[in-house]
């Protein structure tokens, strides 16, 4: 399967609708994805979330794992222009 490339701030609007789609991912706030200078270009990056304080914080983990995971399989971060 071909990964489609994308802009950071792109995937970081993909990634916040995905998570806030997860159950109690609606106390997310926003997403941060940071390149990490290791590793294959385009997948290396780490996605942060920011929540209200009421959030569940181990079901966020595990939809920021999943989202990241999917992401990287579907997507290449393409270079700021």
């Amino acid at each position: 399967m071909a990964k489609t490339k994308v802009l950071k701030k792109d995937l970081e609007r993909i990634a916040l609708k995905e998570i806030r789609g997860f159950p109690g991912g609606e106390s997310v706030v926003s997403v941060e994805i940071k390149t990490l200078s290791d590793g294959p270009p385009g997948i290396s990056w780490e996605l942060y979330v920011s929540a209200t304080k009421h959030a569940d914080l181990e079901v966020l983990q595990e939809a920021a794992r999943k989202t990241s995971y999917r992401l990287k399989r579907h997507y290449l971060l393409q270079p700021s222009p």
